[in-house]
């Protein structure tokens, strides 16, 4: 379909305007040569050599940008590229030089044939010129590396408009079609994967007119002109020389692999519906007939394994009963290099790779790849003997307990395997017949991976996004095989059993890379989870844990659990504890065009194994605390917690703990009318239920229920119920404390109640004693703080990692100290008669709200709190920046834009800067201030010059802009004699000292210039100046 173009090579000229100068491969790429090792080296490839572009500049391994130089503008010819990288489905823009003209086009646009000038109104972000646009061309570069250019032309970058989206719409469109023709949903599925594989063999050319033709009599001569004729007889005789020529199981019979099995019959009516998908000149939904048409030469093999995920969609009760659900191609991308990377040369050049639950077949597939590309960078060559592929091919394994999904990942593998040879020696193979080996019931197999011997299905890599199941019924063969082991499985969550087993198939210096549910397997504090995490760090030798807590509504359509990649391996003998990296990146701009992850080293760290055994809530903490606040939380861990004054009231139910009249409980819980009157669902009467007046979370009020607050309130409206739940906080003096949490307000919420009312079990009720209504009305107060919704944030195991709430366990375990305990006891008494007093006022005076109070409430009771905590003004950043920037950020939906990804203005980096001096002079003792100047900054990037002043006068902070970033780095890194790295934006904590200055490159995005950015920022600077010391001090010694 897509012509070549002949771009020009990118002079220096260009180079220059971009500033692109210095930017080599791994992040541009401009020569065949230069592709080696990289994720994408067939489709850089394909679009340097196949279609002619000038470059390929990549982001983090991905295409991101495609540049072609032209001596002058053809439309036809663009419109051809476009189409053609629109199929290849990675990168984002299009960009194509011209004279002194730059044109920026977007790839995300369907594109359409003969569009004339519509394709530019609808592809065309923007015209540039080299003597009018200087600075915006170089912020091409640095918008799309940090996200900002996708945010500025948003309405370019529809997701509904790229090609996954709307080949995987017509896959599903096509499937109801054919199901509503009569087809059961198998064989429709088994017909679209047949159809596509055929229509892939054409658009390679590796089939041409004269196959077509002797397969429909001279009558066609091509798939869509023989879908056409309308005769099924056509169809079937293509089958038969397809089946001779290629594979005998993967073309039986249309709708059928099977050949002991009587093929469903078709008729004309599903001829039409497989005419019209592989005419492609149509989105079937919309029936609009100037779509360009798809090209499978260039649509990659992992977005077609994803018909797996969608054809389920027309069974969404099995997908969720399976715990399967279709991982992203730029997930899978993102697993699959971690785990290449860490790889030996041995592995990589004869291991062996599994994915026991492996579905459409994405991870084996990519697997498959890397292992091509690494045979081409071994060996210096671009063509692999057919026989070596078929060794590489015999290395990837699978299982899976659905029959439909192994067959997608057999057609998957045999796309990836054709991928790999040009189509005149594929021509050369057909003439011996059975092309394709047998993978079906031999590397990939529909089998219980249970009931699979380990000691006979060894190999070097276990990988894959294992089922999230659990609860769903004591017959599964997962319990039942951990149960024989005595393998703990919390909450009889499958992922736990697939880890167990999964080691067991390794060899000794092999290694498992899992998907897994973070909350489950990092972040749960129940003993039997704890226990369980402990068993696996102390049985296995973890390697990496990338936790994707923060992208939970980023990654999967439809499932609502966090994801977490472990990578681990067999413990050596003798094991001593060791440590880990642990990385936590962070939702920004960059997944608004869902191509890649964006993995920081300001998201990067290490966690021990004592450390990760020790403390059970390590990984959640660890997910957005600095060190600054790291000794924050310490000093507020070392106070009396809660849970030495509260009992929870199951514990004292049970008889295992005495509340001393505080407890914390449930309220009652609902009885579901369907349920009632079955033998199975008990229910019991309520003698508060139902009686009492009742408040509904939704009117729960902040601070205090008043009497009017009840007036006219209604009773619930049945006294029967299923658990009565904790029925003496109906009544007398208690704190109402809700169990979900409005994270985005920056604050936890409670209500002081001497109202008789019942509420339901969303809210915990906690009775507080005779004589203690001073300390209950404190403890109202400090829980509406800032200060321990920040502390409960770092403390508990679901707060920003999964659902935002907070159990009674985790709540009893904030810190509730005594005024005299405080380093400052009558601060802090004074702050508690304040808080106390507010409290009062609330129930004499009702009227406060949370979205608007006039009496700005709480601000004071902010203030208040950090008195009575004895907090610095540091300290008070910090939590302050949590509350109004970090919290509202977190776990963003898609679609949403926080203030911390937006830009920075001059007033933040002023206050940054602040910060920082004040930070790093008392770390001098005072006696030598610190300036700091902006010495370059454009939208994206900013390099700031931090300078020691020996005589003592203190330098007010400055903005330049007489220098450009990039030629300022190339200055400051020849002068240090460093080589000038190049997507900072993956480095943004990253410092280069010269002589008696210290220049710090950071982003531009506020999330770097916050105040608790700057602490952190100067601890970094202080270990750095100390490590300097003491090497400075070595020397001098050895001197």
């Amino acid at each position: 379909m897509a012509m070549t173009l002949s771009a020009l090579p990118l002079d220096d000229a260009w180079r220059q305007r971009l500033d692109l100068a210095g930017r080599d491969a791994p992040d541009l790429y401009e020569s065949l040569d230069s592709v080696r090792d990289t994720p994408h080296a067939a489709a850089i490839r394909a679009t340097l050599d196949g279609l002619g572009a000038s470059g390929v500049f990549c982001v983090q391994g991905v295409p991101t940008v495609v540049i072609a130089s032209l001596e002058r503008y053809e439309r036809e010819r663009v419109v051809a590229l476009h189409a053609a990288l629109w199929n290849q489905g990675l990168a984002s823009l299009l960009v194509v030089l011209t004279e002194d003209i730059v044109r920026v086009f977007s790839l995300s646009r369907t594109p359409y044939s003969n569009p004339g000038d519509e394709f530019e109104r609808r592809c065309l972000v923007e015209t540039l010129t080299v003597s009018a646009d200087a600075l915006a061309l170089k912020g091409i570069v640095y918008g799309v590396e940090s996200g900002r250019f996708w945010e500025e032309h948003a309405k370019f970058f529809n997701p509904r408009e790229r090609v996954d989206s709307v080949l995987l719409e017509n896959l599903t469109r096509s499937h109801a079609l054919l199901v509503g023709a009569g087809l059961d949903p198998d064989a429709a599925q088994a017909l679209l994967i047949q159809t596509m594989f055929i229509a892939y063999l054409e658009d390679r050319e590796i089939v041409g007119p004269d196959y077509f033709e002797a397969a429909s009599g001279r009558r066609a001569k091509n798939l869509v002109g023989l879908l056409r004729t309308g005769e099924v007889a056509r169809l079937e005789a293509l089958f038969s020389a397809l089946r001779i020529d290629f594979n005998g199981d993967l073309f039986v019979a249309p709708c059928s692999f099977e050949p002991d099995e009587s093929p469903p019959i078709i008729g004309p009516p599903h001829l039409h519906v497989l005419s019209r998908f592989r005419d492609g000149h149509e989105e079937m939904g919309a029936g609009q007939m100037h779509f360009w048409g798809y090209d499978f030469k260039h649509i990659p093999i992992e977005l077609i394994s994803a018909v797996y995920d969608r054809f389920l969609g027309e069974r969404e009760a099995e997908r969720r009963e399976r715990g399967a659900y279709y991982t992203p191609m730029f997930l899978a991308d993102t697993v699959v290099t971690q785990v290449w990377d860490a790889l030996p040369d041995s592995v990589r050049e004869k291991g062996e790779f599994l994915d026991p639950a492996c579905g459409s077949g994405i991870f084996l597939v990519r697997s498959f790849q890397r292992l091509c590309e690494h045979w081409r960078q071994t060996r210096t060559s671009t063509t692999i003997r057919w026989t070596s592929l078929l060794s590489m091919l015999s290395r990837v394994r699978g299982f899976d307990l659905n029959p439909g999904a192994v067959r997608v990942a057999v057609f998957s593998l045999y796309i990836a395997l054709l991928e790999q040879v040009n189509p005149p020696d594929i021509r050369q193979l057909i003439k011996k017949g059975n092309v394709l080996p047998e993978v079906w019931g031999k590397t990939l197999v529909c089998r219980d991976f249970f009931a699979v011997d380990a000691t006979a299905a060894k190999v070097d890599v276990v990988i894959g996004n294992p089922p999230w199941t659990s609860r769903r019924g004591p017959s599964r063969s997962s319990i039942t095989w951990c149960a024989e082991r005595k393998l703990p499985m919390p909450l009889q969550e499958d992922a736990w059993a697939f880890t167990w087993k999964a080691m067991l198939h390794l060899r000794s210096d092999g290694c498992v890379a899992f998907l897994l549910p973070a909350m489950g397997f990092l972040h749960n504090h129940s003993d039997v989870s704890v226990a369980a995490r402990s068993r696996l760090i102390a049985t296995a030798r973890v390697r990496r844990v990338v936790n994707f807590a923060d992208l939970r509504f980023q990654l999967f359509d439809g499932a609502v659990r966090a994801a977490a990649l472990i990578i681990f391996g067999p413990a050596p003998a003798g094991q001593p504890a060791y440590r880990f990296d642990y990385w936590a990146p962070k939702a920004d701009l960059n997944l608004k065009v869902k191509r890649l992850i964006t993995l920081s080293s300001a998201d990067k760290s290490f966690i021990t194994s004592k450390a990760a055994k020790a403390d059970p809530l390590i990984f959640k903490r660890r997910l957005w605390m600095s060190e600054p606040e790291g000794k924050l939380f310490n000093y507020l861990s070392g106070f009396t917690r809660l849970d030495q004054l509260v009992a929870i009231f199951g514990d004292v139910a049970r008889g295992t703990a005495h509340g001393r009249g505080w407890v914390l409980g449930d309220g009652f819980k609902q009885a579901v009318a369907k349920h009632i009157g079955k033998t199975s669902y008990n229910t019991v009467r309520s003698d508060y239920v139902g009686v009492l007046p009742h408040i509904k979370i939704e009117d729960l009020p902040p601070l205090a229920i008043a009497k009017p607050d009840l007036d006219g309130a209604p009773k619930w409206q049945t006294r029967t119920v299923h658990r009565r739940g904790f029925e003496a906080a109906y009544t007398g003096d208690r704190v109402l404390i809700p169990r979900g949490v409005q994270v985005g307000r920056g604050r936890l919420r409670a209500a002081y109640c001497v109202e008789n009312c019942t509420f339901s079990s969303i809210i915990q009720g906690l009775t507080v004693p005779a004589g203690e209504e001073t300390r209950g009305k404190l403890l109202t107060a400090l829980l509406n703080s800032r200060v321990l919704m920040w502390f409960a944030f770092h403390e508990t195991a679901s707060l920003g990692s999964d659902r935002p709430e907070i159990q009674k366990s985790e709540l009893v375990r904030l810190p509730f100290p005594r005024p005299e305990e405080m380093p400052e006891p009558l601060r802090a008494q004074r702050a508690a008669d304040g808080l106390v007093e507010t409290i009062d006022r609330a129930l004499n005076r009702p009227g406060f709200a949370l979205d608007a109070d006039p009496d700005d409430i709480f601000p004071e009771i902010d203030k208040l709190a950090y008195d009575y905590f004895c907090l610095s003004p540091e300290e008070i950043a910090l939590i302050e920046d949590a509350a109004r920037f970090i919290l509202p950020a977190i776990q963003p939906h898609q679609g949403s834009l926080p203030a911390i990804w937006r830009g920075s203005t001059r007033r933040d980096r002023v206050a940054y800067a602040q910060v920082m001096t004040d930070a790093l002079a008392a770390w001098f003792g005072g006696d030598h201030p610190v300036g700091a100047r902006l010495e370059a900054h454009n939208d994206d990037l900013a390099v700031l010059k931090l300078k020691l002043d020996p005589a003592g006068r203190p330098t007010p902070y400055a903005e330049s802009s007489d220098s450009e970033v990039r030629d300022l780095l190339a200055k400051i890194f020849k002068n240090v004699h460093q080589p000038l790295p190049g997507n900072f934006q993956l480095m943004p904590d990253f410092r280069v000292f010269d002589g008696n200055s210290l220049y710090l490159v950071k982003p531009m995005q506020l999330r770097f210039w916050l105040r608790s950015a700057a602490l952190s920022d100067a601890d970094a600077i202080a270990l750095d100046l100390q490590d300097f010391a003491g090497l400075r001090k070595k020397q001098e010694g050895v001197a």
